[in-house]
């Protein structure tokens, strides 16, 4: 008979199996020296019982491990908050005696110069690594590989890489991305009018999927609805920035039938404004962004933007950790795919998502 209001120990649980308290400590740390058969019996009865791991007391009779990030960076867009959802957990980590090593990539040749660096220490360096899917580069594909084959515990955020097998992913999820995003501007325009969409990024599979599904989902609707598709991604760059906005401006001033516009990606969000005001058809055009940040929340409280859809940056950032730690801490087996939530932020709930998401 268990007691009641005490801490269940190991010794509670090798005196219930009669079985020694090194097989019960091993069994639930994941370590060599039991069965299967054993390690699962120990671990289901340690359930029923109530025992609760105290991984930080563990972690300090544990080697130190460390992990590695290597993630791009922005001006407080998208990625600024991939970063800031990780942060938030490394002082949870850094207690269960995991260090977290940053890398800013500056670009997918940067990140597979990163990954293999750290790939060609067989495992060595760091046990676990967080990433992120650019263009599914077959090099940066590869260098993923090994690392799982070196039981290097690898997360790749934004993309379902189904074809590398052990590889924690956090999908974009892009097609129900571009489907909410047209089925919003399908329930606030009328029947017949002009849409505006950003392409993004044409050599990226994350882009291209979001803008068919938005496409296919608005003509399937709304028929007689045109969809322009301006080609252009700007990523911080100002030649790109100014070529997008020219194309987006000419496109904005040749049609008077505009009903409303989206910006496919969070670079895109002020430019698609900015083109519109210089344009004249800032209140006639029911504008769509995308990420929740500084920029769109000012532009959704000041009414230039109608609606934004969040891909949960925040949360794909602290989730990508969490994974690691589970993983290599508490020797759990987290589901190969995570999903975050797709959230749709208008002016009325925005202050309720600028404190959800650390805005």
């Amino acid at each position: 008979m268990e007691r009641r209001n005490e801490k269940i120990t190991i010794r509670d649980i090798s005196e219930k199996l009669k079985v020694s308290t090194v097989s019960v400590h091993r069994a639930l740390l994941g370590k060599e020296g039991v069965s299967d058969k054993l390690r699962k019996q120990i671990i289901d009865v340690a359930n029923e019982m109530g025992y609760e791991m105290n991984y930080a007391a563990a972690s300090l009779k544990r080697k130190a491990c460390s992990v590695a990030v290597i993630l791009p960076q922005d001006k407080g867009l998208y990625f600024t908050y991939l970063w800031k959802g990780l942060r938030a957990g490394i002082k949870d980590a850094n207690a269960l005696n995991v260090t977290v090593d940053e890398f800013i990539c500056t670009d997918e040749e940067n990140q597979y110069e990163l990954l293999k660096k750290i790939a060609d220490k067989n495992g060595e360096s760091y046990a676990g690594v967080i990433t992120f899917s650019y263009t599914r580069l077959p090099k940066v594909l590869l260098q993923l590989q090994r690392l799982v084959a070196q039981d290097v515990a690898t997360v790749v955020i934004d993309d379902e890489l189904k074809s590398l097998d052990g590889v924690y992913c956090i999908p974009a999820n892009e097609k129900v991305v571009g489907r909410v995003a047209a089925e919003f501007v399908s329930l606030v325009t009328p029947e017949r009018g002009r849409v505006i969409v950003s392409s993004g990024r044409l050599d990226s599979k994350i882009h291209e999927n979001k803008l068919k599904s938005f496409c296919e989902y608005l003509t399937r609707v709304k028929p007689a609805i045109q969809i322009h598709v301006v080609e252009g991604y700007s990523s911080n760059n100002p030649v790109m920035e100014s070529a997008l906005y020219d194309r987006l401006f000419e496109e904005m001033k040749s049609y008077t039938d505009i009903v409303a516009g989206y910006a496919l990606t969070a670079y895109d969000n002020a430019i698609i404004t900015q083109a519109a005001e210089a344009a004249g058809v800032i209140e006639q055009v029911t504008l769509i962004g995308t990420d929740l940040n500084k920029v769109t929340a000012h532009l959704l409280s000041s009414g230039k933007l109608k609606c934004v859809i969040d891909q949960a940056a925040f949360m794909k950032g602290r989730e990508s950790l969490e994974i690691l730690v589970n993983r290599i801490v508490k020797n759990q087996s987290p589901p190969l795919r995570l999903d975050c939530p797709i959230d749709v932020v208008l002016n009325s709930n925005l202050e309720f998502y600028e404190h959800l998401k650390n805005i």
